[in-house]
């Protein structure tokens, strides 16, 4: 019995006060309350309020085109003796722009020539041919009146005439021939030099001395100023943009901004695209053609637009920095729409009056408070 006593004492006792210890039985009480977590300043956070725009800025892409352009060409074939311009070169009307070397074309002009006294010896040949058959046809017809020679020997001598009698025609027609060729082949020699058909920039230069130069092959590629814009707008556009109105534009390549007044709108909207084309005069005269560019319009319409600087990417996600009433940072992610200058379209996500972060992003974090 002593010994169950003992076994009690130091084996149930013990425990018992350590359970009552774990228990908090001999910790002092301490009342149940709300416990506040200490929240995070961040400091250099500018911030800005989402307001609702009613007119919008709208951008359409461009392409910049010359008032006329020519791709230059001959229509002889030799070597190019001269080339009077390079690239770039500013030209005047009936400039020199590229010789082709003329021995060629000379020696067929000479070749010609012959061709054409050989024709008119052969017509001076014909034409006393024939001269002595009309006379031989008129003395057989007078002797057939007095029965002086029988049908038969007048038929064989007015077939002489006939025969004679055409071929002065085809002879004829062969001088006429080699004239006209020698003409042509003349008429070459002016192509020779190929002259400039408008004032414009050398944009393209596709030949050098010593090439040869083929009838239809572009040597050169002429571009006349002024130069315009040419764009696509949508169909809500149609009646809105008219010719006189000017529009802003920027070209992308050359970080230059500029304006364009509206010159020709096309009348019908292609059925497809559902869009029309517009051409705008552009005032920066110094632009040339093929330039990518940006068209801007002004629509009037009720929508959010926020700083594009303000857009927080994660993964393909896009979000914005909400700063709540109570001054606390919640990352809240945002549907958006059109790009429009340095703003951006908010489709879903926000409300009018909310303030984003437009600053310090990358100091934001969920929960914290955005201090002074």
């Amino acid at each position: 019995m002593k010994a169950v006593f003992r076994y009690g004492v130091f084996l149930i006792l013990p425990v018992t006060l350590v359970i009552l210890w774990l228990a908090g039985v001999f910790h002092p009480k301490i009342s149940a309350g709300e416990v506040k977590p200490e929240r995070k300043v961040v400091e250099g956070i500018r911030t800005e309020k989402v307001m609702v725009h009613s007119e919008s800025l709208l951008s359409f892409t461009g392409t910049t085109v010359p008032s006329d352009r020519a791709e230059v060409s001959t229509r002889t074939m030799g070597f190019v003796g001269e080339v009077a311009v390079k690239e770039g070169d500013f030209v005047k009307k009936g400039q020199l722009l590229i010789r082709i070397d003329p021995r060629d074309t000379r020696a067929r002009i000479e070749a010609a020539r012959r061709q054409v006294l050989q024709a008119q010896k052969r017509l001076e040949a014909a034409l006393a041919r024939y001269r002595a058959a009309e006379k031989t046809y008129n003395r057989y017809r007078e002797l057939l009146k007095e029965g002086a020679v029988t049908p038969q020997e007048f038929d064989t001598v007015e077939a002489q005439f006939r025969s004679a009698q055409a071929e002065l025609e085809a002879v004829r027609a062969g001088v006429e021939m080699a004239k006209q060729n020698l003409r042509a082949v003349s008429a070459g020699l002016s192509y020779a030099e190929i002259r400039a058909p408008f004032d414009g920039y050398v944009v393209r230069k596709n030949v050098d001395v010593g090439d040869m130069a083929a009838p239809g092959a572009v040597l050169l590629v002429l571009e006349k100023p002024p130069y315009r814009v040419e764009f696509e707008l949508p169909e809500r556009f149609y009646g809105k943009v008219k010719p006189g109105d000017r529009v802003a534009v920027r070209i992308e390549s050359l970080r230059r901004e500029t304006t364009a007044e509206v010159v020709e709108v096309e009348p019908s909207v292609d059925p497809s695209a559902r869009t029309f084309r517009v051409k705008a005069l552009l005032k920066d005269r110094s632009v040339r053609g093929g330039f990518f560019a940006r068209v801007y319009l002004k629509e009037e319409d009720r929508i959010l637009l926020i700083p594009r600087k303000a857009v927080y990417r994660k993964w393909d996600l896009t979000a914005v920095w909400v700063v709540e009433e109570d001054g606390v940072l919640r990352l809240r992610f945002v549907r958006l729409g059109r790009e429009m200058g340095d703003r951006v379209e908010v489709l879903s996500g926000l409300s009018e009056g909310e303030r984003v972060v437009v600053e310090g992003l990358e100091k934001a974090c969920d929960g914290c408070l955005v201090g002074g």
